[in-house]
């Protein structure tokens, strides 16, 4: 019985200890104000100097609507299409932009910078006969020759008509001819896609 008496003290002493801990007040863990602080980092840098940026862990911007901006065309007869990147970039680009406005491309010598493509002006136009159209653009299409040339830090595309060989190249049903208009809707409408909805594929 004695011994019961012991043990039972013994636990209504440990309930005591332990309850008496969970009350107490303890400034460490309640005082959250320095976990909400940055840390400060020392920047050993001379007066005057400007902060140095390691922008190579920043990842290029992909257009997901467009080139907006880096993108225009020029004012000058006939105009041009200007493209703010280099070479090999621009002609990516372009080759996106093509697809996505659904203009075939019929051959490319990129040596010299040279797409030639199929296009059918009345193909675009927001009509019933225009959709008709466009579903028979590889057949119905002029062939245009659209040329890339690098221009310091910037692409230049210009349009213009195929030569007769190409053009023969439609065969039959190369029904549209090849026009001056033609080639300046051509680049309206590339220059429209490579600003508003170009789309990285």
């Amino acid at each position: 019985m004695h011994g019961m008496a012991k043990i039972l003290s013994l636990g209504l002493l440990l309930v005591t200890l332990l309850i008496s801990c969970s009350t107490a007040e303890d400034g460490r863990y309640r005082d959250t104000e320095m976990l909400e602080r940055p840390p400060t980092v020392a920047v050993d840098r001379k007066a005057g100097e400007s902060p140095q940026i390691d922008d190579s862990v920043i990842p290029r911007k992909k257009y997901k609507s467009g080139l907006g901006d880096d993108v225009y065309m020029t004012e000058s007869t006939p105009a041009k299409l200007r493209i703010k990147q280099p070479i090999d970039d621009a002609w990516y680009t372009l080759d996106l932009a093509l697809k996505q406005s659904e203009i075939k491309i019929t051959d490319h010598e990129r040596d010299k910078g040279f797409y030639y493509v199929s296009y059918n002006p009345g193909a675009f136009f927001g009509n019933m006969t225009g959709f008709f159209e466009k579903q028979n653009d590889e057949q119905n299409g002029a062939i245009y020759l659209l040329t890339v040339k690098e221009d310091g830090a910037e692409t230049e595309i210009t349009a213009t008509i195929a030569n007769a060989t190409e053009q023969s190249s439609a065969g039959k049903n190369g029904a549209h001819k090849a026009s001056e208009e033609g080639a300046e809707d051509l680049l309206q409408q590339l220059y429209k896609t490579l600003r508003d909805d170009l789309k990285e594929e």
